[in-house]
């Protein structure tokens, strides 16, 4: 009799124990798959607020094609800040203090190069942190959110200082 409380008791404590393993591999799961729809929100979302920064609507770099010298050094930056600020995503921190950097730089710039320069550097920290999202085959990069597009969030960006660049070459 005590041997059949015993062995019964011993069967419980082991269902009791797989259980709660299965619960934590089930939790472990979960955060997980969080986790990657978290980073490829945040670079669907940047994606998406490098497109508004591109185009006419809202302000974009097309509306500052029509200024010349500290009028559109002005503009981009206005631009290139806003972009920042919609980058609200916590892991997304040092893609907007680059491009806050890149605009206040933009104010301060008198002459096309300076504020070539200033785009110039904002464009090489974004590019650096693209090739090792690149590198480790698309998966997050802390600090520079990498999202699960292989970083087409910072690509988009990319491509935004390059059509600034572009046009402060031509009209600055």
């Amino acid at each position: 009799m005590v041997t059949q409380t015993f062995e019964k008791r011993n069967r419980g404590e082991k269902i009791l124990a797989t259980s709660a393993r299965a619960a934590l591999l089930a939790a472990l799961v979960m955060l997980g798959s969080l986790s990657s729809s978290r980073e490829a929100a945040a670079g669907a979302g940047a994606a998406a607020a490098a497109a508004a920064a591109d185009g006419a609507a809202g302000g974009g770099l097309a509306v500052c094609a029509t200024n010349n010298g500290k009028a559109l050094y002005d503009c981009v930056a206005n631009v290139v800040d806003k972009l920042g600020g919609q980058l609200s995503s916590a892991n997304m921190g040092s893609t907007r203090s680059a491009l806050q950097t890149a605009a206040s730089q933009l104010r301060a710039a008198t002459n096309k190069a300076q504020a070539l320069s200033a785009i110039s550097q904002c464009r090489a920290l974004i590019s650096g942190a693209l090739r090792q999202v690149r590198a480790l085959g698309g998966k997050y990069v802390e600090g520079w959110g990498g999202g699960g597009g292989g970083g087409s969030g910072l690509q988009a960006i990319v491509g935004v200082l390059s059509h600034a660049a572009r046009l402060i070459q031509s009209k600055g």
